[in-house]
């Protein structure tokens, strides 16, 4: 199997609507110029990211991470990662009128890969906050209000992650991946913990590849992408397209110097008449979210502009010889 067919395969693109002759055009440059790595090239970004993970441990003396179990490719990799960085850790199944598929999958991978598991059913809880968000607030239980209540139920999880995570004395891992990092798929407050260590992979190739090669069970990294709060059937029905053509547009442009404005950026790309739309409609993903990207945004003081860098340059200098 090519690279290539590896990619629509685990990118699961093969499973929907075939690539434009555009986007699988700039599939082949990525591919050929090696943005798209190999299997060589993988396994060395996974035995890289591992020995980051071992040399955090070492450098703040800290060893245990807590996470959530969502069923999904993005947490049970996470897990994996810490757990052959040789991290103890803990995974939380935490359903909240979930899939039963769902956390089936989060608790058959922490079996798989010999991690400690929790299970915590936060139904209760998130009825008995809904119901009194819903005292003050009756627009709540709206049809059109399904994203503010599936930011509630990520929300409920994270105070319970982080609970478990300050009972061992350890962190909580994030969970997201580059392509949602860049599209915002991911609720400020509830899915970003204190270590991040498939942060930088995109989810079309890198993220169940490295998944298959640590351990993860196949039903799992095989699964449907979901966000697990009962918005849609899946992200990319949400997003109108591919996790394979975002990334695509997503890459193309990370790895150029970055046009000046937007229509620059459409220049540069130069998409097909068919394929102006969909494009659109990824620059307006990334442009909308990157308010989270930078989230808190902090004002300078007026006076003294130094204080934020002051501050980093003196975080660096304790931490040296430590």
């Amino acid at each position: 199997m090519t690279l290539k067919q590896e990619i629509l395969k685990y990118s699961r693109q093969e499973t929907m609507q075939p690539l434009s002759p555009w986007f699988d055009s700039k599939l082949n440059e990525l591919i050929d110029r090696g943005v798209y790595t190999d299997l060589p090239n993988l396994e060395d970004t996974g035995k890289r990211l591992v020995s980051g993970l071992i040399a955090y441990g070492k450098k703040y003396n800290i060893q245990s991470v807590a996470l959530g179990m969502s069923g999904g490719v993005d947490s049970a990799l996470t897990a994996a990662l810490f757990k052959s960085a040789g991290w103890s850790v803990t995974g939380l199944t935490m359903p909240i009128h979930q899939n039963p598929d769902e956390t089936a999958r989060g608790i058959e991978a922490c079996r798989a890969l010999g991690i400690a598991h929790k299970h915590i059913d936060l139904t209760h809880l998130y009825d008995t906050v809904l119901a009194n968000v819903k005292s003050h607030d009756h627009k709540i239980t709206s049809e059109t209000e399904a994203l503010r209540r599936g930011n509630l139920r990520v929300r409920l999880r994270m105070m319970t992650v982080y609970n478990e995570a300050s009972a061992i004395r350890g962190l909580v891992g994030s969970t997201d991946n580059f392509s949602e990092l860049a599209a915002g798929f991911w609720t400020l407050h509830g899915d970003v913990g204190d270590l991040a260590p498939i942060q930088s992979l995109n989810k079309s190739w890198e993220v169940p590849k490295l998944a298959e090669l640590y351990g993860v069970p196949h039903e799992t990294v095989e699964a449907k992408p979901t966000d697990g709060l009962g918005i849609s059937d899946g992200d990319e029905d949400q997003f109108g397209f591919s996790y394979l053509e975002f990334d695509i547009v997503l890459l193309t442009l990370c790895q150029q110097a970055m046009p000046e404005d937007r229509a620059a950026i459409l220049d540069y790309l130069n998409p097909a008449t068919e394929d102006i739309e969909k494009v659109s409609r990824i620059l307006n993903r990334i442009k909308g979210s990157s308010f989270k990207r930078q989230n808190p945004y902090n004002l300078e003081h007026p006076l003294q502009t130094n204080r934020f860098i002051g501050l980093r340059n003196l975080d660096t200098s304790l931490w040296q010889g430590t």
